[in-house]
């Protein structure tokens, strides 16, 4: 591996982790397409108590330890940040600390929502503009050269909301909800694309693709009719069969959850077709952690 760096993205679903190069152009990317995960549902259970669970921060914690062994036999030194779940918790210090204890050489930026979405539209758009849609576990953010904006309103914390039901009281459920919690701060122009699991994940899907590639997403046209069909099929099929499913096995059960959160920003901005990309925050960070010159 010739890559000098190595990224961990602590997320409230996952552990993301990529080696990165620079290309002439000055942008980083994978040199391999390559991003590997490990799915700890960091963000379980936040809304409702406030903190992060023991299990989850453990599975968090051995998912950072094991990227940073693969960096560190590589010859890579590894950077990480961390998003919603840890921002958000009043108990964040102890994972930082754990963290710390088992990840000596690993350095961890905490950032804010605004920041979060600022480095995944860096990342994702190459230098072009347009409005950019990230979901995640914990937070959706919404970029645009006019505005910026963040909010707690992920797949898992949908999922903590609202286990799985009838697709139409799901929908209700959930649009209920983010009804309450998001004010967009005005128009959003097109492009637009789309980063975060849910998002490649049901790309990858309309793609029909077994085995996750993201070098394809850039062919998916996803419309509001697309997807509402794409997630009338994952209900009918039910979290059992989600579940075989390959692309679902680490996401089964937050995938309509997630769905139903596009669908409602993609109605709310008035999306009448948005491309997914793999791109995003983790490119973004190198970038950004180069133009600090902290590498």
């Amino acid at each position: 591996m010739s890559a000098s760096l190595a990224v961990l993205d602590i997320g409230s679903n996952s552990v993301r982790f990529a080696f990165m190069d620079r290309g002439s152009d000055g942008a980083f990317f994978v040199p391999d397409g390559r991003k590997e995960i490990c799915t700890t549902r960091l963000g379980k259970g936040l809304d409702k108590t406030g903190c992060l669970a023991p299990g989850p921060m453990a599975a968090t914690i051995q998912a950072c330890r094991q990227f940073c062994d693969k960096a560190g036999t590589a010859g890579a030194r590894a950077f990480a940040y961390a998003t919603s779940a840890v921002r958000d918790a009043q108990n964040r210090q102890e994972l930082l600390d754990a963290l710390k204890a088992v990840c000596p050489d690993l350095d961890i930026f905490l950032l804010s929502g605004e920041e979060e979405g600022q480095l995944a539209y860096q990342g994702a758009m190459g230098g072009h503009e347009g409005t950019l849609l990230d979901i995640g576990g914990g937070s959706a953010q919404v970029v645009n050269p006019h505005w910026s904006v963040s909010f707690p309103t992920g797949c898992v914390r949908a999922q903590d909301l609202c286990p799985e039901d009838a697709l139409p009281r799901m929908r209700d459920t959930i649009y209920t909800w983010l009804n309450e919690r998001i004010s967009l701060p005005g128009p959003a122009a097109a492009p637009f694309v789309g980063v975060g699991g849910t998002i490649t994940t049901l790309g990858a899907l309309l793609l029909q693709q077994s085995k996750f590639d993201g070098s394809q997403l850039a062919t998916v046209r996803l419309t509001p009719e697309l997807l509402s069909a794409l997630l009338v099929r994952l209900s009918a099929l039910g979290d059992e069969r989600r579940a075989q499913m390959p692309l679902l096995v680490r996401r089964h059960d937050v995938i309509l959850q997630g769905g139903l959160i596009l669908s409602w920003f993609m109605e709310n901005l008035h999306i009448k077709a948005m491309t997914p990309t793999d791109r995003g925050g983790m490119e973004g960070f190198a970038g950004w952690l180069y133009e600090k010159g902290i590498i």
